[in-house]
């Protein structure tokens, strides 16, 4: 089947009209994501659109990491699970769920510092949340955004592992400087889903660049 028309017909689930094809797990394919205003949060909404063609162990959605530390904020799918990270490794959230390969999913995880709640949701559903997630901490400016890649301390574009990179497409990313309601994170997995933006983050307004292979597509 031609790929254009296969694409053309799912992305009607989204709403979006283009989305970053990941043709392959490359080490050196990723997006640079360049925010529209500070990354400096104490609370903080993300919200994604995924459509994975393989998963492995770890497999990076999109990651914001500084050189003291690569990772501050992270989501990821397992085998078997969907990871969201604040203020480094330790401080985890886990939702025990499977995404399906080859359909679009959307995927929610919100974060708040006064508690260190954290909240994970799939397709407009919670699937985990809990407490004392990197509680009083503040994401620092001056990282580096990326989809389908993390930065490791080492290099923009240089130095990252392909076995972390991610293979499929990604639309409608967006990230807001608070917690999203429950009605809000619905809206944003609906039908009009690519017309609410986030304003850190704005899908079709923040500059996202394609690189090594990674590409816009329609």
């Amino acid at each position: 089947m031609n790929e254009f028309v296969l694409f053309s017909d799912i992305l009607t689930t989204p709403g979006c009209e283009t989305a970053i094809l990941f043709p392959m797990r490359s080490k050196k394919i990723f997006g640079s994501v360049h925010p529209v205003r500070q990354m400096k949060l104490e609370s903080f909404s993300a919200c994604i659109w995924v459509k994975a063609t393989d998963v492995l162990n770890k497999t990076i959605l999109f990651s914001y990491g500084t050189k003291k530390n690569p990772y501050e904020i992270q989501l990821y799918l397992s085998y078997q699970s969907i990871v969201f990270v604040v203020g480094g490794e330790e401080h985890t959230l886990v939702a025990d769920t499977v995404i399906s390969l080859g359909k679009w999913t959307h995927l929610c995880s919100t974060w708040n510092s006064e508690e260190g709640s954290a909240s994970l949701w799939e397709n407009s559903e919670l699937v985990a949340t809990t407490v004392d997630v990197a509680t009083k901490h503040v994401v620092p400016e001056g990282g580096i955004l990326q989809l389908g890649q993390e930065k490791n301390g080492c290099c923009v574009g240089g130095g990252f592992d392909e076995t972390l990179a991610f293979s499929g497409r990604l639309t409608g990313f967006n990230i807001w400087d608070r917690v999203l309601s429950e009605e809000e994170i619905r809206e944003t997995g609906g039908a009009e889903s690519c017309q609410i933006r986030g304003n850190v983050v704005g899908w079709g307004v923040t500059e996202i660049q394609p690189h090594g292979g990674a590409q816009y597509v329609s």
